[in-house]
């Protein structure tokens, strides 16, 4: 599991190609353990991910999760699930913005 201060096995700062662009999800964000499951699923369907990459990524989901109830934001997750719910992909992906 990555932190700042220890960035672990899959340290995609260290690894990214200069200027390449990169998009952070910290621990306090309600919406990151619902992003990083998401990433996790379409990186197994997609292959190529190694078994330690997507059970550190699954790691990673929970402790943020744990991070944002400590911050007091349990019912925040609450809605991103239930925001989750309510969404048609089709709709969503017609909507996010390119």
């Amino acid at each position: 599991m990555a932190t700042k201060n220890s960035p672990g096995n899959f340290d995609c700062y260290a690894n990214a190609a200069p200027d390449e662009p990169m998009f952070i999800l910290l621990g306090r964000d309600p919406v990151a353990p619902l992003l990083i499951d998401l990433w996790r699923t379409l990186r197994a369907q997609l292959g190529g991910s190694s078994k330690e990459q997507l059970d550190e990524s699954g790691a990673c989901a929970r402790a943020c999760e744990e991070w944002a109830r400590k911050l007091g934001k349990a019912e925040k997750l609450a809605n991103v699930d239930e925001i989750w719910k309510r969404l048609e992909m089709d709709d969503w992906l017609r909507g996010a913005p390119r």
